[in-house]
């Protein structure tokens, strides 16, 4: 039996999960600049401090990220639970009764009974402690899905701010742009009022003075809606965030708005993509459910074996009739194997579905680290590409504005008409507004590169050597 017990007990270790091809460098351009040490904290280092206070305010608050730390209190304590089933149970058990013929004895009787049990299961092979290696890797799952959503809930924080600021200075601009049209309309109907304007010409300006009207309307809901959204990742009224948010009133002069976007610090990129991506919370949490599955088929294969038990009993029995006590003590100790002989198949089908469920949980690692390249890849290059739409919206946002001012003098001195001047400033505004969306995808592309590279998580260094290793 001996012989046998120990040729049950070798195994062989399990397989890693499938290697998957992984570049050696990024496809892409890096951004130049910064320091990769700083992404864990990089809401700090932005010019506007209430980024990152609305940040820390809604990881404090948020129901989603409140139900994933939840999730991952109750991982821990299935992890006990099934590291308790290890151990020797004790338990102690007391009954008492009175009445007549009780357990056949005549008359009226009053009977107690005291008993202190203990049993333990020898783990012989290994089922339980697979079991308590499978809820530990279940565990950290959740725990790296916690920080997946932290990092996921910064994100959206930031985006939602970076589009609530965006459609404020649009807001902004189309007001004025709004104040130029009506006043180039105004200044066509007293034309056609002196006999100097056409009606065609007159109605073109008023069609073009509704416009900026309707689109003044549309960059208002489009703020209110921004404010909603991140209300919402937030967990407080609109109203409440939008006071604290009040943007500041428009100039009373003609002009260019004076409001600014949040200004995105960079930071560095590291070449490796297989160290870069090790430290994605996503991915090391299905690094953590595959060995969460490879623990359960351990333990449904230990089912196939013998199951070896000690149990222990200590108690007193005692009877009393008729003003006589009877005390007897009773004990028990000793050993209890069992042996599985046929079941139909049932075993031998949890093994296969506990096989299958690691075939899955590998397949599931492999598309995380192939979607994490792709992810990454994608973020570079709208880093790259933003970048360079905002360096030329810049350039032709700072020539419209060199033309209006020159009107702007040339009017003054007599040079050029008011229209002129109103119309070169409503150019200027327009490209001014590109600047603006230019700037915004730009932060865009800076925060989701962010949340692309895992937003500065570190696992500890055997997590994450572990999954690079599986997966080259």
């Amino acid at each position: 039996m001996l012989v046998l017990l120990l040729a049950a007990c070798a195994g062989t270790p399990p397989q890693g999960p499938a290697a998957v091809d992984l570049p050696e460098a990024w496809r892409a351009p890096l951004p130049h600049g910064g320091s990769v040490t700083a992404l864990a904290g990089w809401w700090r280092a932005f010019a506007d401090p209430r980024l990152a206070a609305l940040i820390e305010r809604a990881q404090a608050a948020n129901p989603d990220l409140q139900a994933a730390a939840a999730r991952h209190r109750q991982a821990r304590a299935w992890v006990r639970e099934a590291r308790a089933a290890l151990l020797p149970r004790l338990d102690a058990s007391a009954t008492a009764s009175r009445g007549r013929n009780l357990d056949n004895v005549p008359g009226a009787s009053a009977q107690s009974d005291t008993r202190l049990e203990a049993s333990w299961e020898i783990d012989l092979f290994s089922a339980r402690r697979a079991a308590a290696d499978e809820q530990a890797a279940q565990a950290e799952a959740t725990r790296h899905d916690w920080h997946a959503a932290r990092v996921t809930l910064a994100a959206d924080v930031a985006a939602a701010y970076v589009d609530l600021r965006l459609a404020q200075a649009r807001e902004e601009v189309a007001e004025l742009d709004a104040r130029l049209a009506a006043r180039l309309a105004d200044w066509g109907r007293q034309q056609q009022a002196a006999g100097l304007a056409s009606a065609s010409d007159v109605a073109r300006l008023q069609a073009e003075a509704a416009q900026a009207a309707a689109r003044r309307s549309v960059e208002h809901a489009e703020a209110e809606v921004a404010l909603q959204a991140l209300a919402l990742l937030l967990g407080v009224p609109a109203a409440t965030l939008a006071a604290e948010l009040q943007a500041p009133p428009l100039p009373a002069d003609d002009g260019l708005p004076r409001r600014a976007l949040p200004e995105v610090p960079p930071f560095a990129v590291e070449t490796l993509p297989a160290r870069l991506l090790g430290q994605r919370p996503d991915v090391a949490a299905a690094h953590q459910r595959w060995l969460a599955a490879v623990a359960r088929q351990r333990s449904v294969d230990a089912e196939r074996y013998p199951q070896l038990s000690f149990g222990a009993l200590a108690g007193q029995a005692r009877v009393s009739v008729g003003g006589q006590t009877a005390v007897s003590s009773l004990w028990s100790i000793g050993p209890s194997l069992s042996l599985p002989l046929f079941d139909g198949g049932a075993r031998r089908a949890r093994n296969e579905a506990a096989l299958a469920a690691i075939d899955e949980a590998a397949a599931t690692l492999q598309a995380k680290w192939q979607a994490a390249v792709a992810e990454v890849e994608e973020a570079l290059e709208r880093v790259q590409a933003t970048r360079e739409r905002r360096h030329a919206a810049a350039g032709q946002a700072q020539a419209w504005q060199g033309i209006a001012r020159r009107t702007e003098r040339q009017a003054q001195a007599g040079l050029s008409s008011g229209p002129q001047r109103l119309a070169a400033w409503r150019d200027a505004l327009a490209a001014y507004d590109e600047q603006l969306a230019a700037q915004a995808a730009h932060a865009q592309a800076w925060i989701g590169l962010y949340r692309s590279l895992g937003g500065g998580w570190q696992a500890e260094a055997a997590v994450v050597a572990g999954a690079g290793e599986g997966q080259r």
